[in-house]
């Protein structure tokens, strides 16, 4: 076993956190934790005391370190700068950061003009400033959990990768755990939250296979009936509802099209939005109409890009193919 990997659990444990058999090694996606005996469970555990506020952490030449004015004990820095220098930030995470964010940046601008149109994602403000600091503040972002109105930075806890429709971590006022899996030779993995895959693309940097899929911004008239509808849309959180209407206008915050786990939801959200606005007569392909809509704009992304043709691009190709599979699976 490396080292450096048995100082930190020893460490970690020495300050209050549970590590019991696991270990860190590559997998099918990358770098993962894994059982080291595969016929006992592992437990993951992180005290309160080891989160770090992600706006209490800067950047000293080229390492994380906690600001010297916050308060926090020699030992949790000591303790943090190790796992940063030798785990995350300084083991592969700064630069699988700068990549995906390098791939961004190399995008043309009609493809930037689509994202920031439609997936409400502006590329050009999201590389403003020190470069150093842009891949900080995105590296720091993918790997933060709110916790108590704040969010942190979670040792241990943040190595453990994605897993679509598995089970979720455990916060708890003492801190925050991995789920309590049972006995397993296969990586140990969880949902880092619910999420549409452009999404997951824009927030980890990287294309899952998520179970729901949201409408793009959309504003269409129904002018037999002088109605106009229009969508902002806004990726939703537990099947939130939130309509604003004034006379004619009606505004949607979001619009679920797509969803794996429960086929109907795009319809049946929809027929509860008529319900409440009660405007019955709206004709019934109006759902259909918006589904085409989300295809057709999804369609624009792929062809453009396809004229970019780096890693990135083409992660963001596959991605829309997939959402547009899944709006197309419920015609």
């Amino acid at each position: 076993m490396d080292k450096n990997w048995d100082f930190l659990l020893s460490e970690f444990r020495r300050l209050g956190g549970i590590a019991d058999n696991i270990c860190q090694k590559e997998g099918k996606y990358g770098r993962g934790i894994f059982s080291i005996n595969p016929s006992l469970k592992a437990r993951i555990f992180t005290p309160s005391k080891l989160l770090v506020k992600k706006d209490d952490i800067y950047l000293e030449g080229n390492k994380l370190r906690i600001k010297k004015d916050k308060e926090y004990n020699q030992e949790i820095r000591d303790f943090f700068n190790f796992y940063q220098d030798n785990f995350s930030w300084g083991s592969g995470g700064k630069e699988t950061t700068e990549l995906f964010e390098k791939g961004l940046s190399l995008f043309n601008s009609n493809l930037k003009e689509l994202i920031k149109k439609y997936s409400l994602v502006d590329l050009e403000e999201r590389h403003q400033g020190n470069w150093d600091n842009v891949i900080k503040k995105h590296f720091l972002n993918a790997r933060s959990v709110e916790f108590e109105n704040n969010s942190v930075i979670c040792p241990i806890w943040d190595l453990v990768n994605h897993k679509v429709r598995s089970l979720s971590f455990v916060i708890s006022k003492e801190g925050i755990s991995a789920p309590n899996y049972p006995a397993s030779n296969c990586e140990i993995r969880f949902a880092y939250r619910n999420m549409s895959p452009l999404n997951c693309f824009f927030a980890y940097g990287f294309f899952s296979k998520e179970t729901i899929v949201f409408s793009f911004p959309f504003s269409i008239n129904i002018q037999n009936l002088g109605i106009h509808i229009s969508c902002k849309g806004i990726a939703l959180k537990d099947d939130s509802m939130k309509i604003e209407s004034s006379g004619n206008k009606i505004i949607l915050e979001g619009l679920p099209i797509a969803d794996v786990n429960h086929p109907r939801l795009p319809y049946d959200y929809f027929d509860e939005i008529l319900r409440k606005i009660a405007h019955i007569n709206i004709p019934k392909d109006l759902l259909l109409k918006i589904f085409d809509l989300n295809i057709s704009i999804r369609k624009k992304i792929i062809d453009e890009s396809y004229l970019v043709d780096n890693e990135v691009s083409r992660a963001l190709s596959k991605l829309m193919l997939y959402e547009i599979n899944l709006i197309s699976s419920h015609d």
